[in-house]
């Protein structure tokens, strides 16, 4: 799963969602608190944080690119449905519309703050498989209403999201550079000054998106040609499908006083972007692959945007090497035959295995990791790879046993490194290797 394409990219045009309806904010349980912390989970750079919804455990992806929260599951407390509002909805990748429940009255509990009389969209298609598509259990995505009411402070670094009472808040924030965004849609925007690599300049506006953890994302048009020196990429998914685009470079790009030299961007092709840019406001997309190499102080009710860069602003870009976009499809349940331990010595105590040949079946749950594309020009297009096949191990190790993280890590090493993969293909099982190499570092900026 590569780090570029963990994220599924849920462009909902919600076409009915305008009625008034006034939902709380959220707000401290403790009110003499200055601030709190939400620690979260750090999954390819993307904000994990768990939450109890009306009463029920659920894990949230923090996506400063949503307005509306939404949860992909039928409401297991029937009476929301009561007064809910049907809805339809399209999205990038599906020609059919998405059928969902605008529902009211919710409760969202981080634990140190609760949102009451909150607005819940519950999306029912059982495409929208979330945490399929990322690897890790994620039910919903909450955006814009956990950070309107606060100072947050996001820290990549030690995983947490900081929140501060506006009126008790008193951080000078002397060493951080300043920046005003727009709030577009209830989505922060930002001015950044990008150099391509034919030496050409340009200020574009960028959406912050934590809930992406790609680098920058460019929507082609006829102002931002695509350069000759890219390649195809596959970038993120859509409901159904794949999105493509083209893979390269800018040459630098400027973020307040900061310069980072050598970002990777994806030029989306036109097609997909227009469900991207309906707002027609912003040229991309600025995620987390980015946001990570800072600490942030988001202001939402003054506009005003803080950072400053942490140990992270100097590393490489991250990117797969090997070309394999990896996806998982599911789980299967499978059966072990485990040796029955017995007594041999009844003074010393020691056991001995199976000595009476008999075995205790066990079950095991495992995610099924599934090849579902594979990039062009790649080394994985150069070897007997298909999609749809299944990866069992990587290095020997079996991906059952290996996070997200490892994978990515793997797949992203060092220039030239061998990987070795076991697959299974029908009733086969298959060994394949690859040398990793980058198609980013084969692109010239001359």
């Amino acid at each position: 799963m590569m780090r570029s394409k963990t994220f599924i990219y849920l462009i909902l045009i919600i076409w009915n969602f305008d009625l008034a309806y006034s939902q709380s904010q959220f707000e401290f349980d403790d009110q003499d608190k200055r601030a709190v912390t939400l620690k979260f989970d750090s999954v390819n750079n993307l904000i994990i944080l768990s939450t109890l919804l009306n009463g029920e455990f659920i894990n949230f992806l923090v996506d400063t690119g949503v307005n509306k929260t939404k949860v992909f599951a039928q409401p297991k407390d029937s009476s929301l449905l009561e007064n809910a509002e049907y809805i339809s909805m399209r999205s990038l990748g599906s020609s059919e519309p998405v059928k969902g429940y605008k529902t009211q009255n919710n409760t969202i509990d981080f634990g140190p703050i609760t949102g009451k009389n909150q607005e819940v969209y519950y999306i029912t298609d059982p495409r929208f498989d979330l945490a399929g598509k990322l690897g890790v259990n994620v039910q919903g995505i909450i955006g814009y209403e956990l950070f309107k009411g606060f100072i947050v402070r996001l820290n990549y670094n030690n995983e947490s999201l900081r929140l501060y009472q506006r009126h008790k808040f008193n951080r000078k924030l002397r060493r951080f550079d300043n920046i005003n965004f727009r709030l577009i849609r209830k989505k922060p925007h930002i001015k950044t000054a990008v150099e391509f690599l034919n030496g050409s300049e340009k200020d574009l506006v960028f959406l912050l998106d934590t809930g992406s953890s790609d680098s920058f994302w460019l929507f082609e048009d006829k102002d931002v040609p695509v350069p000759e020196k890219a390649f195809t990429d596959f970038v993120g998914y859509g409901l159904e499908l794949a999105i493509e685009g083209k893979r390269t470079k800018f040459k630098s790009a400027k973020i307040g006083d900061y310069k980072l030299p050598a970002p990777r961007v994806a030029y989306i092709d036109s097609i997909s972007a227009q469900l991207f840019t309906a707002d027609r406001f912003k040229d991309g997309i600025i995620g987390s692959e980015i946001l990570r190499r800072f600490v942030w102080f988001f202001d939402y009710e003054s506009r005003n945007l803080y950072l400053r860069s942490n140990r992270n602003f100097n590393d490489n870009t991250n990117y797969d090497r090997s070309g394999l976009i990896l996806m998982y499809v599911g789980d299967e349940i499978t059966k072990t035959r485990i040796p029955v331990m017995v007594r041999v010595d009844d003074e010393t105590n020691y056991n001995s295995s199976n000595a009476e040949n008999k075995f205790e079946i066990r079950l095991q749950i495992s995610k099924i990791l599934q090849v579902s594309q594979i990039r062009p020009n790649s080394p994985a297009a150069g070897i007997d790879i298909k999609i749809g096949d299944r990866i069992l191990k990587l290095n020997g190790k079996t991906v059952n046993n290996m996070s997200l993280e490892d994978i990515n890590t793997l797949l992203s090493s060092e220039e030239g490194k061998r990987i070795k993969i076991q697959i299974k293909r029908g009733d086969n099982i298959l060994k394949r290797e690859l040398f990793l190499s980058s198609q980013l570092n084969k692109l010239s900026d001359n």
